[in-house]
């Protein structure tokens, strides 16, 4: 006989409701990690990028709900090292000190991001924010190929990071993180020792660079294993294969770091991961939602306006208007479009969670400088700033 009634059917229904919604946030979070890295990537395989995102987003409007069972930590295990060694170079490369009024204009753009995806789209207020967070940091990465790369273009992919893997999004916040990090950014700073010693036996070119790739999945299992931070130990190593080796003559220039996500390989894997849980998230397509990219891209255009209001881009890389729009718009709309098809309804984060999420993406940003400056000092390296010219120049042309 089936209990339809009482408290205990009550507890079991809502033990249902809750893994259902642990699932589904489970389902958007690594969704949203494999949109951002796509979007993050550049060079030769950006031209498929646009393809992937609406065949994902066609997917899940055309196949009907599959209930399969996902294995979302060996999901994360291989998109996050790629782009945690992304994040790790672009920290390297930081060459614009934080201003009070850039973070004013990025705050200000982030809540527009929120207003619309809220508003527009009925998004709960934490998932309006996280979104917001992401595609602001979006449009800067955008604007920092003619500033110079900063924090802000990389703080919602590291904080979406680690409240993917180091952070229980359904229960409470994994207090070992705290006593984790230590290990993990030991551990980074050794791997990354190591690995420019190694990569100095290897021929310049794909050899170092396919090596470095290896070595970000080997620092991530190697922290999980350990019971130290994955995201922490990546970005730890990452950071020091990037700094160590540039100023002992590994890399002769920015353009030589390793850049995983633009191999052709790890496009592959993160394009066909991508179509395959879109695949699996089968969502409606409503007015709501539709009004909602509508508002979204307004706010990406008032937020390009509020950008250049606070925070001036030199005379001689400043684009017109409707160009600057095109450029950052672009990457905006297809973030959004993937969001509103491909997140599901029943997913649901915690407010504690986004905030320590955010607390905890500040403390690593900058706690591994830091610490990596300590060391260089006390090894008495000197660092010299990264050439980062040539690039941009290229980067700018291109666009």
């Amino acid at each position: 006989m089936e209990l339809t009634t009482g408290p205990l059917s009550s507890a079991i229904n809502l033990t249902k409701q809750t893994v259902g919604s642990t699932l589904a946030l489970e389902h958007a979070l690594i969704m949203l990690l494999l949109l951002v890295g796509l979007l993050s990537i550049q060079r030769e395989q950006w031209r498929f990028v646009p393809w992937v995102i609406l065949a994902g987003v066609a997917l899940s409007l055309l196949t009907p709900i599959h209930a399969r069972h996902m294995a979302w930590p060996l999901i994360s295990a291989l998109v996050l090292p790629p782009l945690l060694w992304q994040v790790a170079v672009r920290l390297a490369v930081v060459q614009s000190e934080f201003t009070l009024r850039a973070g004013l204009a990025w705050l200000l753009v982030t809540l527009l991001f929120g207003l619309a995806l809220g508003v527009g789209a009925g998004v709960p207020p934490t998932s309006a924010l996280l979104l917001g967070i992401l595609a602001t940091s979006l449009m800067w990465q955008v604007r920092e190929h003619a500033t110079g790369s900063t924090e802000l273009g990389v703080f919602g992919q590291l904080a979406l990071a680690i409240l993917l893997v180091e952070i229980d999004v359904t229960l409470h916040p994994q207090a070992r993180f705290w006593g984790s990090l230590f290990v993990g950014v030991t551990l980074g700073l050794i791997l990354g020792y190591v690995g420019v010693r190694v990569a100095f036996r290897l021929p310049a070119g794909d050899a170092r660079n396919y090596f470095c790739l290896g070595l970000a999945y080997f620092a991530y299992l190697a922290g999980v294993l350990i019971g130290a931070s994955g995201v922490v130990t990546t970005t730890m190593t990452g950071l020091m294969v990037a700094v160590y080796g540039y100023n002992v003559g590994l890399w002769p220039t920015s353009e030589a770091l390793p850049a995983p996500l633009n191999r052709f390989g790890v496009f592959v894997l993160m394009a066909g991961t991508f179509l395959l849980l879109g695949w699996q998230a089968h969502v409606p397509l409503t007015i709501t939602r539709i009004a909602g990219l509508g508002l979204g891209l307004v706010a990406a255009a008032i937020g390009i306006v509020i950008g250049r209001w606070l925070v001036p881009l030199p005379e001689e890389v400043t684009l017109p208007l409707p160009q600057a729009l095109l450029r950052k718009e672009r990457k905006v709309a297809l973030l959004m479009l993937g969001t509103f098809l491909l997140w599901p309804q029943g997913a649901f984060l915690e407010p504690w969670s986004l905030a320590l999420a955010l607390l905890l993406a500040l403390v690593t940003m900058f706690g591994l400088r830091v610490m990596l400056n300590l060391v260089f000092d006390l090894f008495e390296i000197e660092q010299r700033p990264f050439d980062t010219s040539t690039a941009e120049k290229k980067e700018i042309s291109s666009e």
